[in-house]
């Protein structure tokens, strides 16, 4: 019996021994490995020729460009959540939709400037769920429902700060389609309906208030809207849309310049229901090509009965 103690602890001994051995092979092999990883990237950076290494600091720097569009994003974003705290609640309407100035500007930049990273994509999304979930929301519930300090504006708010969230998750993690469409209203979109609807309530309607069940339903919809699958124009630039881009820009920045609170109050509202009633007209159609294609076997069986 004592033979096979002596024999088990031996054994033990020996396995405990061979762990040491690697753990200490690991920690000799670490910095080989990392000298090895620098080596390779020093090797690429030497096979660079100079004019490819003054581009690839130059998009470096560039890179700045874009990050800041994003950063002023979240700024903005910020800075209405303060003024609704405050009461300013068209200063803080119209600073939303200045965020969504700079989240349109950040991915033109990074396209244009060709320095798109991963960085930039989750920072974007970072400022978007404040500035487009968070804000917009705290707008519409310290207009509305704070003063009662009602749960139903409570409601809406979470709800319309959850549904952004996961609109953001799920477009970061669709791989991008080549439709040109978005699956779901996106979450700016959204957000330029709450802060038209206050800016478009105190410039001409401010002798009166909305009330608050019609707030809570259009908050509700717009939630529903951004998460559900709904196609809404992605507006890319194409060689079959170019001209229709060229047009429709021109368009608005006209009468942006003439009148900047009804055609942004026209744009975003018109925008989300442009969706809605394209959808209604498909699903439609798709009925109707299901009731003929259903008639279709029937009609056939009947005249094959009469011969």
């Amino acid at each position: 019996m004592e033979i096979y103690k002596a024999k088990e602890i031996k054994l033990n001994k020996n396995i405990e021994d061979n762990n040491n051995v690697s753990e200490d092979n690991s920690e000799i092999a670490e910095p080989f490995i990392k000298k090895t990883e620098d080596s390779k990237e020093d090797v690429a950076e030497e096979s660079l020729t100079p004019k490819e290494r003054r581009r690839k600091a130059l998009k470096k720097h560039l890179s700045i460009i874009p990050n800041s569009c994003t950063s002023m994003n979240l700024v903005c974003g910020f800075m209405s959540v303060l003024m609704a705290s405050h009461g300013e609640f068209l200063a803080a309407s119209w600073l939303i939709l200045i965020a969504n100035i700079f989240d349109i500007l950040d991915g033109r930049l990074a396209r244009l400037t060709s320095v798109e990273s991963l960085f930039g994509a989750e920072l974007d999304s970072l400022c978007d769920l404040v500035s487009f979930g968070v804000a917009p929301a705290f707008l519409v519930y310290t207009r509305y429902f704070k003063d009662d300090g009602s749960v139903l504006g409570m409601f809406v708010a979470v709800v319309f700060v959850l549904c952004g969230a996961l609109r953001l998750a799920r477009f970061n993690v669709t791989p991008h389609s080549h439709k040109d469409v978005f699956e779901g209203m996106p979450i700016p979109g959204g957000a330029g309906i709450l802060a038209t609807m206050v800016i478009f309530e105190i410039l001409y309607f401010s002798f009166l208030r909305i009330p608050q069940f019609v707030v809570a339903i259009i908050v509700v919809i717009t939630a529903f809207l951004m998460v559900s699958k709904i196609e809404y124009p992605a507006m890319k630039k194409t060689p079959k849309t170019s001209k229709k881009r060229i047009f429709g820009v021109v368009c608005v920045i006209v009468a942006f310049l003439l009148n900047p609170p009804i055609t942004l109050f026209f744009a975003t509202w018109g925008f989300a229901f442009y969706g809605l009633f394209m959808a209604t007209f498909r699903t439609i159609l798709g009925f109707g090509r299901k009731i003929r294609n259903s008639k279709k076997p029937v009609a056939a069986v009947s005249s094959s009965e009469a011969e």
